[in-house]
Formats: C-alpha cells, sequence, structure tokens
C-alpha cells in the first residue's frame, strides 16, 4: 500500500519544484529537472512531471519529455500544460499528427491560448504538407 507524503514532505517537494523553476527561469535546465525528480520522488504530482518535462524539452530531451507528460497526464488529465508539453515535444520529433491531437484538446479548454494556437496552426500546416508530399 503507498504511502502519503506528510505535510512536511509536501513543504519538501514544493520548495524543491521552486527551486527547479528558478533554476530553469536561469537556464540551468539539467539541474532544474535533477530538483523537479526530487520532488517526484516525495510526492509525484502533474506539476512537477511536467515542470520537469519542460527542462528536458529545453535540453532536447524530448522522448523523455513525453513519458513525463504522459505521467502528468495520467496524475490530473485535466492539467492543460501537460499536454502542451507533450504536443511540443512531439513536433519537435517531427511528429506533427500526434502534437496536432495535444494543441486540439489544450486549445477546446483555452481557446484563447495564443500559444497553442499558433502551435495548432504549425502543426496543421505541418500535417497538410506531409500529407500533399505523400500524394505527390
Amino acid at each position: 500500500m503507498a504511502s502519503f507524503p506528510s505535510e512536511a514532505e509536501k513543504a519538501k517537494a514544493v520548495a524543491l519544484k521552486d527551486e527547479g523553476n528558478e533554476l530553469l527561469k536561469n537556464g540551468k535546465y539539467a539541474l532544474a529537472a535533477e530538483k523537479y525528480s526530487e520532488a517526484i520522488e516525495i510526492a509525484p504530482n502533474a506539476i512537477f512531471y511536467s515542470n520537469r518535462a519542460q527542462a528536458l524539452i529545453k535540453l532536447e530531451s524530448f522522448g523523455l519529455a513525453i513519458m513525463d507528460a504522459n505521467e502528468a497526464i495520467k496524475c490530473d488529465p485535466n492539467y492543460l500544460k501537460a499536454y502542451y508539453r507533450r504536443g511540443s515535444a512531439n513536433f519537435a520529433l517531427g511528429k506533427p499528427k500526434a502534437a496536432l491531437k495535444d494543441f486540439r484538446a489544450v486549445a477546446a479548454i483555452a481557446p484563447k491560448d495564443k500559444g497553442a494556437l499558433e502551435k495548432m496552426k504549425a502543426c496543421q500546416k505541418e500535417v497538410r504538407r506531409e500529407a500533399f508530399e505523400n500524394a505527390i
């Protein structure tokens, strides 16, 4: 049976996440990913996984970022940043159809999110380009 983290452990995990956020802002992506990993060990949740996915995207570790985004979605299927990050990683890997699915999900829930709309349009354009090339 899994044990739940105490309030003190949760506070430590949040402090680690906050450290990771600062490191991420300062371009120290590997160190940020480590802090998020430490937080995940204490109290796994969608935010910590999604933040680590962002650090991994910055490190161009797109496959690992997708795995973390998937874990974030398992933790909280309504956490939009996880879909956005999984879509970003898939697009970077040249998988625009998979990315488009995630950006459409984000756009459906947050239709005014300019970043998601721009990425969705870029994915649509790439999917159409691929379809055109395949038709030739």
